[in-house]
């Protein structure tokens, strides 16, 4: 079912400022910038990227991975540097959900690109979603990122504690989900 889905899926999602564009290896230069970026992988729950052969190398998992997918996320006037990526990053068959996940440079934090981004996404995917329950994890300490989610309708349903691999600690992770109509 989720191979099905991610061919149906557009190639190309467009919003106001932004185009986005189902992620290939050619991605990897533009995306390393943001995924070594120390301020922005700590909220990612990744290492910090070092080279840009890691990069290639996340690249490559999701494109193998049958239950995700990823988006990268270009002004509508650069197709060549990214502002960020967002994808599915699983389908949980048992629960019947699609956690999401995103990451956004930081040139462009607070300025309404993830909203508008966000937003765009999830109305032009449900159409060929199996699941209409909506899951996203985040850190307590990003609250942008729970204000963002909360601004979409993502309620808050519970906590619990996972390895971060940006600190190689346990830490505390806030689960969210929206349930499309």
């Amino acid at each position: 079912m989720s191979t099905n889905l991610f061919f149906q899926l557009p190639t190309i999602i467009k919003t106001d400022r932004t185009i986005l564009r189902k992620t290939t290896l050619a991605d990897a230069v533009s995306l390393f910038d943001i995924w070594s970026d120390n301020e922005v992988a700590q909220f990612m729950n990744i290492e910090k990227f070092s080279t840009i052969n890691q990069a290639e190398e996340m690249i490559q998992a999701i494109e193998n991975e049958p239950n995700a997918c990823r988006y990268t996320i270009f002004a509508t006037n650069d197709s060549i540097h990214a502002l960020g990526s967002l994808g599915i990053n699983d389908i949980n068959k048992n629960k019947e959900t699609i956690e999401i996940g995103y990451e956004l440079a930081r040139n462009y934090w607070q300025q309404g690109y993830m909203y508008e981004i966000l937003n765009s996404f999830l109305k032009t995917i449900s159409p060929y979603l199996p699941y209409k329950t909506i899951t996203a994890k985040v850190l307590p300490k990003n609250v942008a990122s729970i204000k963002l989610l909360k601004k979409l309708g993502f309620e808050l349903i519970s906590t619990g504690q996972e390895l971060d691999l940006h600190s190689g600690k346990i830490c505390e992770i806030s689960n969210y989900h929206l349930i499309l109509k």
